[in-house]
């Protein structure tokens, strides 16, 4: 765990304070960068059978999640991530019933699904004490979705689970973390796991995946192109982070028969008004969902 200490002068006592650095980012960013935070408080710092976890507070970032030494969201932005991996993808869809959900073991994910009138949840995560750390220490984040009806969970390989189920889903959401060689998300970016996911979804299905900074374009790019082979639609949406290094992200969406270039924003914005008398949206609106499309030219990927 890259926890390192720095000497601190808050107090007329010398003491020291200590770091969390995420040092080992993906991408050329490797060893070349620092991006540290202060650790003000130890809340879970173990491994589980899969991976590291720790979570820690922060003053200026809240509670922050960090697998594998990387972080994955901070308490003050997380809703940006979930709320952008989520809603533009149902929202494309003209009536999404029964979802699958890859990694999310947080429950971020999860919580952002069940604002809309699906008929199930199918949430995958090999790793079940992930989920179990996230109720104890990460209510803001899941809440209650892990015991919603619609909801069911299993803990197995999400490339085992996709193989088994074909023509099921109306939208897969993959929520993994990135796919370093050797991890237990690896699989997940590979040809043979989106033939799979063409596969388990229903004839108008869509998919969204985590891409990666822009300043990995390339990698942005490799990832497009392998999942166009699959979907005759691709799309990127970017999204900013705070917590993240680098800040301007991506997700990547595919879709079997929809252009999601060229969706009616007039029904997605009759639909996100109707949700919206009901639940809270802190960052996803059409206009959002609109701009997070429009990349400059150097970040578009040429078929």
């Amino acid at each position: 765990m890259p926890i390192y200490s720095a000497k601190g002068d808050i107090s007329s006592k010398a003491r020291y304070k200590k770091w969390f650095c995420e040092e080992s980012v993906p991408g050329k960013r490797s060893g070349k960068v620092k991006h540290c935070f202060l650790i003000e408080k130890t809340v879970f710092n173990g491994k589980t059978p899969f991976q590291e976890v720790l979570i820690f507070d922060n003053s200026l970032y809240g509670r922050i999640f960090c697998l594998e030494n990387i972080v994955q969201f901070s308490q003050i932005d997380e809703f940006i991530y979930h709320e952008m991996i989520v809603h533009p993808i149902l929202f494309s869809h003209r009536k999404p019933e029964n979802i699958l959900i890859i990694g999310g073991g947080d429950g971020g994910v999860l919580r952002e699904v069940l604002k809309h009138p699906i008929n199930k949840a199918d949430l995958v995560e090999i790793d079940k004490k992930v989920i179990e750390i996230s109720k104890k220490h990460l209510r803001f984040i899941c809440q209650d979705s892990f015991s919603a009806k619609r909801v069911k969970v299993f803990n197995l390989p999400g490339q085992d689970f996709v193989k088994k189920n074909k023509n099921l889903y109306d939208i897969l959401i993959i929520d993994c973390t990135n796919p370093a060689p050797g991890s237990g998300s690896f699989p997940l970016y590979s040809l043979n796991f989106y033939k799979n996911v063409f596969e388990a979804l229903k004839e108008d299905g869509m998919m969204i995946v985590l891409g990666a900074s822009f300043l990995d374009f390339k990698f942005v790019e490799k990832i497009v192109k392998k999942i166009g082979r699959v979907f005759p639609s691709t799309l990127i949406f970017k999204f900013c982070m705070p917590s993240y290094h680098c800040g301007e992200y991506c997700f990547i969406g595919a879709s079997k028969k929809v252009n999601l270039a060229k969706v009616n924003f007039n029904k997605i914005n009759q639909r996100f008004k109707k949700l919206q008398k009901k639940h809270r949206f802190q960052y996803y609106s059409p206009d959002i969902h609109r701009g997070s499309i429009i990349l400059p030219e150097i970040w578009q990927v040429k078929k």
